[in-house]
């Protein structure tokens, strides 16, 4: 199949506009799902203070350590399984439900021995086991989300999720203005995760049946299918978040406070991939019937995500303090500096995250779980050595060498184990338009960051023209969902 037919061809328009639409719709609801979480933030640090932030930060950091083995890996394989529509639903949802409770509950148990035993502080102790308790109601609904992604019903699915950000902004910002301390705005995070349990079942009810037997050999097919992601979801957690753990033992509160706080526009900025990969997950997973769609799909998705990268790396170095500052507000301003460092670990992790999808969708979990692993003992190494020497931006740095590693890793195995690979000359003529942003945002600095970032934008939009990174394909791809693609 050429990259044409993708565009063109008989019965490709309904695929890529669904594939448009998903992405649309995901693009939508997880950056207002993500501004919401930020608001939530906002509210909190400026509540709370640093320390007592870094508190209530590294609380939730264990709970997400634990996560990964409450899910087991299960949520991908069996998107990928109903996507495929090779068995039955009914028994694939009620054995995943079961599967993820029995996971919940070894998490939460081992959650609470954790913090029980690495933490002197009591009260993050006991706000601890608080947090890691939703995961009991999780293993309910995030199931019936693999129906919506395998369907690509991704509005539907985005609606919860925006809904029950919402919700718990209104009910932290209502105990924030009744003077709720630190315990008890946990114990309201934690409550609110009730409410997507809610508002799945309410949605979905007459729309998916559940089989809750268990039923042994199906039950085992989907361990072994989903053990090496399972691991692998593990392993990413602690790589993901032993940064913060770490700091704890050896910065203190506030280090964690100020970290977190540049953390979380790294987490708004790795919206774009998750939204993106989730979208076009249901088309790698056909592989084995349509490699050359694969590749096709492959190389756009790294095109415009690193176009989407670079820029986003260059406007943040400008304005990070501004931007800590607009969100968080007097004590913060320590977070600017890793925050800079975290924006251009993002553009590495925006390309990692496609080479992890594409090789989960191809059964090349094992290769993915020793990907991981390797980064995550990377990422410990280096955590240990930076933190005591640079802090929280020798965390930073950490986190952008193990990126960069992961990257250079998980393309090697896309390569050798699944035969596909990528064109570089798109990603270099988008360097040169991110370069033409640069040196016009520093000529233009003493206008103040955030017209030197404008200017900038500018000068990259017209680099973006000079070097061709409008390709006549993806006109022709967004007029065939209805969208003209003109001058402008």
């Amino acid at each position: 199949m050429s990259e044409q037919s993708l565009v063109d061809g008989e019965g490709r328009p309904s695929l890529l506009r669904r594939i448009l639409l998903g992405m649309a719709a995901l693009l939508a609801g997880n950056v207002a799902s993500t501004l919401t979480a930020m608001a939530s933030s906002m509210v909190l640090a400026r509540h709370l203070g640093v320390a007592d932030y870094g508190r209530y930060s590294l609380v939730f950091l264990y709970a997400s350590l634990f996560q990964g083995l409450a899910s087991f890996g299960l949520d991908d394989i069996l998107t990928r399984e109903l996507s495929r529509g090779r068995r039955s639903a009914e028994r694939l949802l009620g054995n995943a439900v079961l599967l993820r409770l029995l996971f919940s509950v070894v998490a939460i148990c081992l959650c609470v021995v954790a913090a029980h035993w690495g933490e002197q502080d009591r009260a993050v102790a006991w706000a601890a086991v608080l947090a890691v308790l939703p995961l009991l109601v999780s293993a309910l609904y995030v199931p019936l989300w693999s129906v919506l992604a395998a369907r690509m019903e991704y509005p539907l699915r985005e609606a919860i999720v925006v809904g029950s950000r919402v919700a718990e902004l209104a009910l932290l910002v209502a105990f924030a203005v009744a003077g709720a301390g630190f315990l008890a705005l946990v114990g309201v995070t934690a409550l609110a995760q009730t409410v997507p349990l809610g508002l799945t079942l309410w949605r979905m009810r007459g729309r998916v049946r559940l089989d809750l037997r268990w039923d042994r050999p199906t039950a085992r097919d989907l361990l072994v299918q989903a053990a090496p992601l399972g691991v692998a979801s593990v392993v990413a957690l602690v790589y993901g978040r032993v940064d913060g753990v770490l700091l704890a033992r050896l910065a203190g509160y506030e280090a964690v406070g100020l970290y977190s706080a540049a953390y979380k526009f790294l987490n708004l900025a790795l919206t774009l991939p998750y939204v993106v990969n989730a979208a076009v997950f249901p088309v790698m997973a056909r592989i084995e019937e349509d490699r050359l769609t694969v590749q096709v799909v492959f190389q756009r998705t790294f095109d415009y995500l690193t176009l989407l990268a670079l820029p986003l790396a260059v406007g943040t170095t400008v304005l990070a303090p501004s931007l800590v500052a607009l969100v968080y507000g007097r004590g913060f301003e320590g977070a600017a500096e890793p925050l800079r460092v975290l924006l251009w670990a993002a553009g590495f992790m925006f390309a990692t995250r496609t080479c992890r999808q594409l090789l989960v969708a191809g059964g090349a979990q094992t290769a993915h779980l020793a990907l991981l692993v390797g980064g995550a003992v990377a990422n410990i190494l280096l955590n240990l050595w930076w933190i005591p020497a640079w802090g929280i931006v020798g965390a930073a740095w950490a986190t952008l060498c193990a990126e960069a590693l992961m990257l250079a890793g998980s393309y090697w195995v896309v390569r050798k184990r699944l035969g596909l690979q990528l064109q570089w000359g798109f990603a270099v003529r988008a360097a040169g338009a991110t370069a033409a942003m640069a040196l016009t945002s520093a000529a233009s600095a003493p206008l103040g960051p955030w017209i030197s970032v404008a200017v900038g934008g500018g000068a990259y939009l017209a680099g973006a023209v000079v070097f061709g990174l409008w390709p006549r394909e993806t006109r022709a791809l967004l007029e065939s969902v209805g969208i003209r693609a003109g001058a402008s």
